[in-house]
């Protein structure tokens, strides 16, 4: 299950899996249905598949072993794909390219060169690019920060012109050593992020950022250079100008030319009145190339087809869940366990939810009867990506969307707890399905606990990309566990028996979908009822509303999949398909610079949207609403 969001989107929480003694599987009698679960869950979440990381032969593997699975059960391959595969192509991890130096040209004719990973090295969450001669100026920490609260004000960006110039900034922020900090006393704040200083810097105009560690935070005095992807998954690739890491004794030679003190006087002026000592460093400028290569991935979604027959036949219900999970986990997969490079077998997310989309393309296409809609049943790669995998079928279906009534999901439905509560997102896309979810629910001895809205409009995983292209949509999930995006989510783990008994239940779900006479409307949903900012018991923040396209590579503004129904941007008129270039004249690249943009922000306040809809740019003005703080599932 996708891991990372935007602000506002609320998570399940977190539950202990039951002991084995409790479950269901540990019954004496063992049924076929469980058996096949098992067998399939043990096979896709085996050290062999290696994690199933798109571009492993992990994945390739489970891919095959679902592609045959479909032939053996007679089902077809779908017009435009290659046999049972729909292949695309995600970003790999970073690496450096074969061109990178860096120079500093002084005013007197001197060079001074850095070498590669030992007085500077790139880093992944900028870009490649280049710079001739370019002006450098010292921005101090890069930070731009105001909170009433606090009453901090500080800009280091104030009164100088940055624009087309390289910034020399410090890591971290002032005062780290003073519980009295207006930042965050001793803790670090959200300004302290490489994201804020990217986007800052990109927002101001620089056209590079030169990094260094701050005195406070070396370990053990030692001024180690980061490595490549040396920072937390959320901020790779958060900006689109060159980003490198320099060492102390290289940023002391800069200022040195330029007739400027060094690091260690500036930071103890800074921290003595809280005031910037940004300025143009005369006489210095740098030249450089920075390299980052980004080698594409070849993965697939595994598409099998049971066809339909009579007057309905021509209508589509996918029935589908994601195979891929994050390897061996790192920095740069989403893994919980972050120092960790075991393999993530991810049992429960999604080994448990491609063997139910196996099992239930079993059921279904053994039946006798033939069955009057068409099913696809799609298993997704890219999901931990971004639902890469589904926002590329969406983006070049199979088969039209006008024409599929519904998307059933599968994501973790692997730990069905000893109250057997199966939770059913998206009830409310549907008139009507809130009855039968939970009336077959209470007949297959389940307890429902119905979702009708997606979790702020949206939900985590591959039904979102249906459902923002106006397709009806359920998710199935059990819930979030500790084993969550770690090692430890094992087969071992799995609650087969009670995998087995929501088969059963979906079994009936989607045969009464299939069958219905009348195809499933598509209901807007509105916004999420939220308790009042002025109980103190919710943190607000300010949102628009909206669904980034996580596959979108453009070079200029963030491209959107969908916005939430009811909510500010749909409001204002903003669609899937836009492409957010500015937030109150501020310059928005990625997803990143968007959130930092946010930020300061208050519900109800209204702000100017830059926005290009086709060639044309217009400007919309959208009154932000409110969201809980949690950005975070676990």
């Amino acid at each position: 299950m996708f891991a990372v969001f935007l602000a506002g989107v609320p998570f399940c929480r977190a539950q202990e899996p039951p002991p084995a003694a409790a479950t269901e599987a540990s019954a004496a009698y063992v049924s076929p249905t469980e058996s096949r679960l098992r067998a399939d869950v043990t096979f896709l979440a085996s050290d062999e598949r290696e994690g199933r990381a798109p571009g492993s032969s992990g994945i390739e593997a489970a891919a095959k072993f679902i592609a045959e699975t479909f032939k053996s059960l007679g089902l077809k391959t779908a017009p435009g794909a290659d046999g049972y595969f729909q292949e695309f192509t995600l970003a790999g991890r970073p690496t450096l390219g074969a061109a990178n130096d860096l120079a500093i040209h002084t005013q007197n004719g001197k060079e001074l060169r850095a070498e590669l990973k030992t007085s500077y090295t790139p880093l992944a969450i900028g870009s490649s690019g280049s710079a001739e001669k370019m002006a450098i100026v010292f921005a101090g920490y890069g930070i731009t920060a105001r909170d009433e609260k606090t009453g901090l004000d500080y800009d280091d960006y104030a009164g100088i012109d940055v624009k087309g110039k390289a910034v020399l900034i410090i890591r971290r922020e002032p005062q780290q050593d003073r519980e009295d900090s207006p930042f965050n006393g001793r803790k670090t704040s959200e300004y302290a992020t490489f994201r804020h200083k990217a986007t800052n810097a990109f927002q101001h105009g620089a056209a590079m950022v030169l990094l260094v560690n701050d005195l406070a935070g070396l370990e053990g005095g030692k001024d180690n250079l980061l490595g490549l992807v040396q920072v937390r998954r959320e901020e790779d690739t958060s900006s689109k100008l060159p980003f490198v890491m320099v060492t102390r004794d290289f940023a002391d030679q800069i200022l040195a030319a330029a007739g400027s003190p060094k690091l260690a006087d500036i930071e103890a002026r800074i921290d003595s009145d809280l005031r910037p000592r940004s300025r143009e460093l005369q006489g210095v400028s740098v030249t450089a190339r920075v390299t980052i290569d980004r080698p594409g991935i070849t993965t697939r979604n595994v598409v099998g087809v049971l066809e339909g027959s009579g007057p309905l036949a021509d209508e589509t219900i996918v029935i589908g869940g994601h195979y891929d999970h994050l390897g061996r986990g790192g920095l740069l997969s989403g893994s919980l366990a972050v120092l960790s490079s075991e393999i993530h077998n991810g049992a429960d997310d999604n080994a448990s939810g491609t063997a139910t989309v196996l099992e239930m393309a079993r059921r279904l296409s053994t039946r006798r009867d033939p069955l009057p809609r068409r099913v696809v049943f799609i298993a997704f790669s890219g999901e931990e990506k971004g639902l890469l995998g589904s926002q590329y079928y969406v983006d070049h279906p199979l088969f039209p969307l006008n024409k599929t009534v519904m998307m059933i999901n599968f994501d973790m439905v692997g730990r069905l707890n000893l109250k057997r509560e199966l939770t059913m997102i998206g009830t409310g896309t549907s008139p009507g399905s809130e009855f039968v979810v939970e009336a077959l629910g209470k007949s297959s001895g389940l307890t429902i606990k119905k979702v009708t809205g997606l979790t702020d409009g949206f939900g985590g995983s591959d039904h979102q990309s249906f459902y923002a292209k106006d397709v009806p949509v359920l998710f199935a999930f059990t819930g979030v566990h500790p084993d969550y995006h770690r090692p430890s989510d094992d087969s071992d783990r799995i609650n087969y028996g009670g995998m087995a008994r929501i088969c059963d239940y979906m079994e009936l779900l989607a045969l009464d979908l299939i069958r219905r006479p009348e195809r499933p409307a598509f209901a807007r949903l509105n916004p999420p009822r939220r308790e009042s900012a002025q109980s103190g018991s919710v943190a607000m923040g300010a949102t628009l509303g909206v669904m980034p396209d996580y596959g979108d590579e453009a070079k200029e503004g963030m491209k959107l999949s969908g916005v939430r129904d009811g909510g500010p941007a749909a409001k204002a008129g903003l669609k899937g398909g836009d492409v957010i270039t500015s937030i109150e004249n501020k310059k928005i690249a990625t997803i990143y610079d968007y959130m930092e943009s946010l930020k300061g922000y208050k519900p109800g306040q209204k702000i100017h949207v830059g926005v290009r809809r086709g060639g044309e740019d217009l400007k919309i003005e959208a009154e932000l609403g409110g969201t809980t703080g949690a950005s975070h599932k676990q």
